[in-house]
């Protein structure tokens, strides 16, 4: 027997109304879902063209310098000249990252390098736009400040350091060229800022960590715990355990963390120290072989490092790249500097992808493990 409501109003005939305003609701809910996913902002890796999604990178070198480094402010002299220059420089890289192009296939590209020049060492933000504006391959530039182990830390950096409130000045610093604009080096420290982002965070140490370093890496900490930017470091014969603490200590994230400079005497002592790049891998960071094909970094002895960690499940979290240099100023202390004074060098950014990938699949690498190398792990570590 069929009941009826108190208002003499079949069950059946609400239920078909509540059935009804129900879908209404559903389909409310679906037509308002596209407008939330827009409202929720989607990790992008930040070139400085601009935001790129993490898909359209391609093959990744992760650790490059392009076109230029000088280490004339380190030494308190003025920069080399650039302008009289400036064509040649552009033309010669572009043509240098158009052959790492060349190298990818259709899948595997563009290709994208991560330009890890920080403050004030040759880092001209408007040249990095210039110069990807040229190239297929999409550049990422570097906030931060280099370390202590070849030269002196910048003069601003040491200031900073020794400073009260300098970590939390360092970190706004960094925050803000990542968020807003990388600082011009036309003007004095900080007084000019481009629209230019940074897409990572480059600090470095020593064989040992100093305390300059130190305070670099704490402000490096506060900046990616903030925006969600990833870390990139230099190491020099060791430091890239203590340096991977010392960030996670501060709040870093270790899915943000890159512990670059490994493939020589990692651990102080031996040429291939594989038992301490898996204490920096079972941290959660990720470890970079970025001199392939240097000296002491030969290709073979890269790939057998490589394989150890890919055969103890560790693929995931390995980067690969070269560090070079197209040109640098090796009259950095002089006071006055001459244009022809800068040296070209003949970097092959074609290595990792030809002859590195090469002697990985000779040791039994699989071509899914060097796409996860090569794109997969870029693609994950550098959105934010």
């Amino acid at each position: 027997m069929r009941t009826t409501t108190t208002t003499n109003q079949p069950t059946n005939v609400t239920s078909r109304r509540s059935m009804l305003a129900t879908a209404a609701g559903t389909a409310a809910g679906l037509l308002a879902m596209p407008l939330l996913a827009q409202d929720k902002q989607i990790p992008m890796v930040q070139t400085v063209l601009g935001p790129v999604a993490p898909d359209r990178l391609g093959a990744t070198l992760m650790h490059e310098h392009a076109p230029i480094v000088d280490w004339s402010e380190l030494y308190e002299t003025d920069p080399a000249p650039v302008a009289p220059v400036r064509d040649k420089m552009l033309a010669k890289t572009a043509s240098l990252l158009d052959a790492y192009h060349g190298t990818l296939a259709p899948d595997e590209g563009p290709g994208a390098i991560v330009e890890t020049t920080p403050i004030r060492v040759g880092r001209y933000p408007q040249l990095f736009v210039d110069l990807a504006k040229r190239t297929k391959v999409h550049i990422i530039a570097s906030s931060g400040f280099w370390c202590e182990a070849l030269a002196p830390q910048h003069p601003w950096a040491v200031r900073l350091g020794v400073n009260e409130g300098g970590i939390d000045q360092m970190a706004g610093l960094f925050i803000r060229e990542v968020t807003e604009g990388m600082e011009d080096p036309g003007g004095k420290w900080g007084e000019k800022f481009t629209n230019i982002r940074a897409g990572i965070i480059k600090i470095g140490t020593s064989t040992f960590l100093r305390p300059s370093e130190r305070v670099c890496h704490i402000a490096a900490a506060i900046a990616s715990k903030t925006t969600g930017c990833p870390i990139t470091t230099h190491t020099t014969n060791g430091g890239g355990l203590e340096e991977a603490e010392l960030l996670l200590k501060h709040g870093a994230a270790p899915s943000k963390v890159i512990i670059g400079h490994q493939g020589n005497q990692d651990d102080r002592e031996n040429d291939e120290a594989g038992d301490y790049h898996k204490l920096i891998a079972r941290l959660g960071c990720y470890v970079q072989f970025d001199r392939v094909d240097h000296e002491n970094y030969g290709i073979d002895k890269q790939a057998r490092q490589i394989v150890e960690l890919v055969e103890a499940g560790f693929v995931k979290q390995v980067l690969l790249s070269h560090d070079h240099a197209p040109y640098y100023f090796p009259n950095y202390t002089a006071e006055q500097k001459r244009p022809e004074d800068w040296k070209a060098l003949e970097p092959d950014y074609t290595t990792v992808t030809t002859k590195l990938v090469a002697s990985l699949a000779t040791l039994g690498v699989s071509k899914l493990e060097i796409r996860t190398m090569l794109i997969d792990n870029p693609k994950r570590v550098l959105p934010f």
